[in-house]
């Protein structure tokens, strides 16, 4: 099973539907209503090692699925391409929405900065990306059709975010997740799929646009 429709038992479709919505529709809502943002890094380890499990029992070979090799000019220039225009528009919304903390982790803490680019990717991106690339597009292949699967993704990715308790979180992680996923789909890469997430997500800590990632509140 790899990205496609599978047939499977109503009795398994069900029970993989309910694990779905448990972990990816519930659990952020718990989290929202319990104000437990603060252990954002531990659960996404949690559902992370969830994730590995299920991946590993089903046989995944990690050095395909990282796949660094898919890293070339021809992958990295659409990438690139899109992210440009994007950034711009992210720095102008910051601008408006944020001034004061226009560039403020780099102006107040250069150190925590300088830290969060280093592990930031590795110790969320990473691991997002296993449990919502390789983990979900594999797991819920049965009960999501594939035409629909990036928006489902796209829409869940962003979902998640209500932990963060402010809308512009859940609208750009859902614009984010589409692009994440579309990416993915085309070149079977994790590797270049993190590298995506970690280049939007080291930009809006550096412009200041990160409180409303971290924080968990508009401000």
């Amino acid at each position: 099973m790899y990205l496609k429709d599978t047939v499977i038992s109503v009795k398994a479709r069900r029970r993989l539907t309910l694990e779905m919505v448990g972990i990816f529709i519930l659990f952020p809502a718990f989290i929202y209503a319990t104000r437990l943002h603060n252990l954002m890094v531990p659960i996404i380890w949690l559902i992370g090692g969830f994730a590995w499990y299920k991946l590993e029992k089903q046989g995944i070979r990690w050095g395909r699925e990282w796949n660094a090799s898919a890293f070339t000019r021809a992958t990295l220039k659409p990438i690139l391409i899109r992210f440009f225009p994007n950034a711009a528009a992210t720095f102008i919304f910051t601008w408006f929405m944020l001034p004061g903390s226009m560039f403020g982790l780099i102006r107040t803490n250069p150190v925590g900065w300088m830290l969060v680019m280093i592990f930031y990717p590795l110790l969320s991106v990473i691991p997002q990306e296993i449990i919502f690339r390789s983990f979900f597009l594999r797991r819920y292949a049965s009960v999501v059709p594939s035409q629909h699967m990036r928006l489902v993704n796209a829409i869940i990715f962003g979902w998640v975010h209500i932990i963060m308790r402010n809308w512009i979180a859940m609208i750009f992680s859902s614009v984010g997740g589409w692009m994440f996923v579309d990416t993915y789909q085309k070149h079977r890469s994790l590797a270049l799929t993190s590298f995506e997430h970690s280049l939007y997500g080291c930009f809006v800590f550096t412009i200041g646009l990160g409180v409303y990632f971290y924080h968990g509140s508009v401000r």
